[in-house]
Parts: C-alpha cells; sequence; structure tokens
C-alpha cells in the first residue's frame, strides 16, 4: 500500500448541506486522497445508506474509504478501513475482522505515548486533534503544532493533523512536518468544494516538493 499523506476529507453527515454526496463528488475531482465518514449518533438510520453512496464515490476516484469508530459499518459495508479515537483494540485484532489490508488509523493527542503504541502495533497512521480551536469537532483537545514536530521526530508512520485547518493557516501545519491535513468544514461548507479542495491540495503539493 502507497503512503497515505495528502488531503483527508471528513464527511460529517450533520454538517448543513442538502447536497452532501454531491459535494464530495466534487472535492474529490478537486484531489481528495482518504475519505472518512463520521456518524452522528442521530444518524443511525440512514447511515448504511450514506456509507455505501461514499463508497461508490470513493472507488470511483480509487481513494479509500474509512469508517470512524464502527467497525461493523465498515465490515457492512466494505470499507477500506477504520479510523478510531479510542485505543480499545489494536490494529490486529481489527485486520481480523475487516481483512489483512484494511487501513488502521487513530487519533491522537497531546499524549505521544499513543503514537508510540500506534505505530508498534501496526497502525497506518495517525492524526491529531485539533490543532485549532474548531466548531466541528468540540471534544478535541487542542495539540500545539510543536507537537506535530516531535511527532515527526518518534515516528516514521504518516501523521496528519486536523481541527480548524483553513486555507490561511495550513501552511503552518505543514510546516511542522504533517504527511497529510484532515478537514471537514472547510471542503463541506465551501461555495465551491472543487476549488477548494484544489487550493489544498496545490499548497499541500507544493510543499512536499520542497527539500526538506
Amino acid at each position: 500500500m502507497k503512503k497515505l499523506q495528502g488531503l483527508y476529507l471528513v464527511v460529517d453527515p450533520s454538517v448543513s448541506n442538502r447536497k452532501l454526496l454531491v459535494t464530495v463528488k466534487k472535492a474529490l475531482r478537486g484531489g481528495v486522497d482518504l475519505l472518512q465518514l463520521w456518524a452522528p449518533s442521530e444518524y443511525s438510520g440512514k447511515i448504511s445508506e450514506i456509507a455505501q453512496s461514499l463508497l461508490d464515490l470513493a472507488n470511483q476516484s480509487r481513494v479509500p474509504l474509512i469508517i470512524n469508530n464502527d467497525l461493523q459499518l465498515a465490515k457492512d459495508t466494505g470499507a477500506h478501513g477504520v479510523h478510531m479515537d479510542q485505543y480499545e483494540m489494536t490494529p490486529s485484532e481489527i485486520r481480523r475482522s475487516l481483512g489483512s489490508q484494511s487501513i488502521v488509523g487513530y487519533t491522537l493527542g497531546n499524549d505521544l505515548k499513543r503514537l508510540k503504541w500506534a505505530e508498534k502495533m501496526g497502525a497506518d497512521y495517525v492524526s491529531f486533534c485539533a490543532v485549532f480551536p474548531t466548531s466541528s469537532v468540540s471534544q478535541c483537545e487542542i495539540v500545539p503544532l510543536d507537537s506535530i514536530r516531535l511527532a515527526k521526530s518518534m515516528a516514521r508512520i504518516p501523521i496528519f493533523a486536523s481541527g480548524g485547518i483553513t486555507l490561511d493557516n495550513v501552511r503552518s501545519v505543514l510546516e511542522a512536518g504533517a504527511d497529510g491535513i484532515a478537514v471537514i468544514s472547510a471542503i463541506l461548507k465551501a461555495q465551491d468544494p472543487e476549488q477548494i479542495a484544489k487550493s489544498f491540495k496545490k499548497i499541500i503539493l507544493e510543499y512536499k516538493s520542497q527539500p526538506r
């Protein structure tokens, strides 16, 4: 499997957007590299339908679809992996259920011992939450950019960052060493999600092409 990096779109069905799937399709055209479905409890009745529609879009664009925290939904949908906020299951336990090639990622806060655990256990990536204040994910603690720098010196697995990232501050996150950035509202609430995705991707690619 190729290294996970780039632009990671977290799809939150509760974000006010009547044309959610159209928005996701446009964002994929703009260069999104990974999709994640975050499923609020109030959407439990129709989340399977949303997941299947996202999987269809992901497969058309040849990007992975990852389900947040719901291993059963990922299995039922045939998704490419899961992203876990808790550390109760190891990657090997998850892959026994989903398949040996399944992508497994974990949310990371300020406790970098969890980074070492994730790498040792075989996680594919971790994602910091949150580097800037955000209304989308209110339960995340704020993680200073220096923590990303430290994490990059500690581990070799890809490190993403999420939380309040915009076109105005994304360069500082990449400068800190993030392999990619995860966004929700910056794309889902954009008037032109394809163009915003292209703009994020352009900055990421420009930064990754620089000698470091």
